[in-house]
């Protein structure tokens, strides 16, 4: 009975591996800061290609597609083991592309069913025996998309088009709110003027009876930032104080109370908008 039982156990597990073992995105890509050199191709604001990736049991693939190119994606990380980190995953690999050598480091943060993702690369070219050699540095970030592996292999365009987000929330009766205190940490991505288009990070927070504490650290080593927010079933206020860049802020969010995500947006003191997104519960 004991070795069934371990047969059994074994058999559950490897299609339980299985069932999760592939999952395919394709993201596209815009950059947010250009950190070294000058290039036409590379410039702030502009989108610059599509990333498709393929995670399969902690292992991940990257590979990237200028836009506009008719040629295939470039293979960017090859079946590289996934490592965590306090963002979600951290991948880095280095390889060369026509005599240029390229670092990449990517961070992935899950969001719902999808991930965020911001990348920094790295190039030089050293074919010259001049002093004149060319150096690239640049940071970018984008919003994955699930897709099926046939989208994947094919490595379809997409057209970029700024969509307004509709949050549908379903209405749900409360009975009463939660008296006891809830703390913890969920991951976050944030729009701030002045910032990269993604921050992405951990928030903390401690709740009671639907009123409750938050803080969260800015890039750039700008600081920590704490403050309120309380929720009304649906909706609610929110407000932050970021001492060491001297600013606060402060708006109004929606609460899915069926999974716990929260969107917000506002605006700080200098009139500079926010918007963020709280990943749900699970």
């Amino acid at each position: 009975m004991t070795k069934i039982n371990f047969l059994y156990f074994i058999f559950i597990l490897f299609f339980s591996i299985n069932v999760l073992a592939d999952e395919y995105y394709k993201c596209p890509e815009k950059v947010t800061k250009v950190l070294k050199g000058q290039n036409q191709y590379i410039s702030e604001g502009s989108i610059i290609g599509t990333n498709y990736i393929n995670i399969r049991n902690n292992y991940i693939t990257i590979k990237f597609k200028k836009l506009g190119s008719s040629i295939r994606a470039t293979e960017i990380i090859s079946n590289k083991k996934l490592n965590r980190n306090s963002l979600g995953y951290e991948i880095f690999g280095k390889f060369l592309d026509n005599n240029l050598t390229k670092e990449n480091t990517y961070n992935l943060i899950k969001i719902g069913d999808t991930y965020a993702f911001t990348r920094k690369e790295y190039y030089w070219s050293s074919t010259s025996q001049s002093q004149n050699k060319k150096n690239y540095e640049y940071e970018s970030s984008g919003r994955c998309i699930k897709i099926n592996k046939n989208e994947f292999k094919k490595e379809k365009i997409i057209k970029v088009v700024k969509k307004e987000e509709k949050t549908i929330i379903k209405k749900k009766k409360i009975s009463q709110y939660n008296s006891k205190l809830i703390e913890g940490e969920r991951s976050f991505a944030m729009s701030w003027q002045g910032y990269d288009d993604l921050i992405l990070g951990k928030i903390k927070f401690s709740e009671k009876d639907l009123m409750g504490k938050l803080e969260f650290s800015l890039p750039n080593n700008d600081g920590i930032c704490i403050g309120t927010y309380v929720l009304s079933k649906t909706k609610g206020t929110w407000s932050i104080l970021c001492e060491s860049k001297d600013v606060n802020a402060s708006g109004i969010l929606k609460w899915n109370n069926n999974d716990g995500s929260v969107n917000g947006n506002g605006k700080d003191n200098n009139g500079k908008k926010i918007k963020f997104k709280v990943a749900s519960i699970n």
